[in-house]
């Protein structure tokens, strides 16, 4: 591989990681914020994260969402 597409790989994967932690970060803050109100008010969603920590939702909501950045 040459240093030109080195460097490319390496800002791609930068690029990626970046997109990655603050999508990680809006949905922490969503889904902690929405785990304030009380299960009974809280909106239901398909695939409701139900029992889950707000670490691994976020994690999931994340993985789910990236994809679609890339489209």
């Amino acid at each position: 591989m040459s240093m030109i597409n080195a460097s490319r790989h390496d800002d791609s994967k930068l690029e990626f990681s970046l997109l990655m932690w603050l999508a990680f970060a809006v949905f922490f803050v969503a889904i902690a914020l929405s785990r304030l109100i009380p299960r009974a008010a809280r909106p239901r969603m398909a695939g409701h994260d139900e029992g889950k920590s707000i670490f691994a939702a976020a994690k999931a909501a994340t993985h789910n969402s990236i994809p679609f950045a890339f489209m």
